[in-house]
């Protein structure tokens, strides 16, 4: 299936203050578009190059502050077309670069940021929060009046359209207190991460922005959802076709125990009680359905140590005011997170598939590639192909980028997962399919489906 995509819409809107005085569209600039979200980011960004015929750009002396209005039809039923729009969106102009001048052209890239990060800039808690982390991540983002008060969908703790079950997993089962001590929003909710707990004593929250909005989302939970199958294929007319494929399956493992992916020590300062607090923690104590595949006794050494002084007045709360845990619980919780989100990002898989503007970054992709017809002394599979090192399965998406305009109108991913605890000797219904298809048909796969496999 052929990808197509019309640029209807590219107009810049001015805001109060801006040199711009009126709208400008520049799309007989033919424009270019890059836009970018991520999984570690609570912001997405863009960026349009386009050729600015009448110079307005230096003209008005643009400099930043304006927003922009941008469509892009990708079907006829528009169901699917690509909007960032200045009163949903609300993405704003903060630089202009990459000014060229040649041949009487002029030549300009606008990079556009959420409009939330420019005011987390500015904002500053200065009270004390004291409740459920969910319930503070959204205070910070709505309720505060020193907070980010943003009007866009928050996804996590509050939005019931994820399904009940997806609600409960992505609401931290644990509660806090903390001083703002001036920090900013986005800085606090990213320190909160790794204090959350989330059902069934899971550890690891993420905090990031994509095109629908802001989450808030346990690791847990994101790993657990239905996944999207690509299939790389030679044969024609294949939905959700992957163009290319970049597997990064280098195992570093002295940088690894540099970054105490196996197993940590911190050092817990307790100022007010004037104590200090050794807490070991190695990755096999992670709740997952496959221990950890590591070196042999690599865990019996602690190989990143760690110091932490928490802020005055830090407290983490139970399930009354009056029933307070020790602090020492804090630092166990974000040895997990923090050994839990290195496995996440052990293995990573870059695509490029054609545009597809309803992903988002924290889908889950079930990729499909050929494997190759060798056999070896384990995890031999029914059709006698060793999959040890089968980069086929289940990933996240981690970023995302679509690039449209200058003849390409393509989706690139890069996809994430824990290889260390991904359990690769049961044989899903999807890993038998493969196999069968890379025995019958090679690299050109008919069009089929599957149930999405777990």
């Amino acid at each position: 299936m052929e990808n197509t995509f019309l640029i209807t819409k590219c107009m810049l809107i001015p805001s109060e203050g801006s040199s711009l005085q009126e709208e400008y569209d520049i799309i007989a600039g033919n424009p270019i578009i890059d836009y970018y979200e991520s999984v570690e980011s609570p912001s997405i960004s863009m960026t349009v190059s386009f050729i600015d015929v009448d110079q307005v750009i230096g003209r008005k002396g643009i400099t930043g502050g304006e927003y922009i209005d941008l469509i892009v039809k990708v079907d006829d039923e528009g169901a699917n077309d690509f909007k960032v729009m200045h009163d949903k969106q609300k993405m704003i102009l903060n630089s202009v670069r990459n000014m060229i001048t040649e041949s009487n052209k002029q030549v300009a890239t606008l990079e556009f940021v959420s409009v939330e990060t420019l005011v987390n800039e500015t904002a500053r808690l200065n009270k004390k929060y004291t409740g459920n982390i969910s319930d503070i991540v959204v205070e910070l983002l709505v309720g505060d009046t020193k907070g980010i008060q943003t009007a866009k969908t928050l996804f996590g703790p509050e939005d019931e359209s994820l399904g009940e079950d997806n609600v409960k997993k992505d609401r931290a089962t644990n509660s806090y207190s903390f001083v703002g001590n001036l920090k900013r929003p986005f800085d606090t909710i990213q320190w909160l991460c790794p204090k959350a707990q989330s059902a069934n004593d899971d550890f690891g929250f993420l905090f990031y922005e994509t095109l629908d909005g802001y989450h808030f989302r346990s690791i847990k939970s994101l790993l657990e959802q239905d996944a999207i199958t690509y299939q790389q294929t030679d044969a024609q007319g294949i939905a959700n076709k992957i163009l290319q494929n970049n597997l990064n399956q280098t195992n570093d493992i002295g940088m690894n125990m540099r970054m105490g992916m196996y197993a940590n020590r911190t050092i817990y300062v307790d100022i007010e009680n004037q104590t200090l607090e050794t807490i070991d923690f190695k990755a096999d104590e992670i709740k997952t359905k496959k221990k950890a595949a590591l070196p042999a006794n690599i865990q019996n050494y602690p190989t990143r140590l760690m110091v932490r002084v928490d802020d005055v007045g830090v407290a983490q709360v139970g399930s009354a005011k009056t029933d307070v845990q020790p602090k020492s619980e804090l630092a166990k919780y974000q040895n997990k997170s923090y050994i839990r989100n290195n496995l996440l990002f052990s293995q990573s898989l870059s695509i490029s598939i054609p545009l597809n503007t309803t992903l988002r970054a924290g889908f889950v992709l079930d990729i499909r590639l050929p494997l190759k017809q060798e056999k070896g002394d384990s995890n031999v599979d029914s059709y006698g192909n060793d999959r040890s090192n089968d980069p086929s399965g289940r990933y996240l998406i981690g970023e995302l980028r679509h690039l449209i305009g200058g003849g390409k109108a393509e989706t690139q991913l890069k996809l994430i997962r824990d290889v260390f605890t991904v359990d690769k000797t049961g044989i899903t219904d999807t890993g038998e399919l493969i196999r069968a298809d890379n025995r019958q048909y090679g690299n050109t796969w008919p069009a089929y489906n599957t149930k999405t496999s777990r």
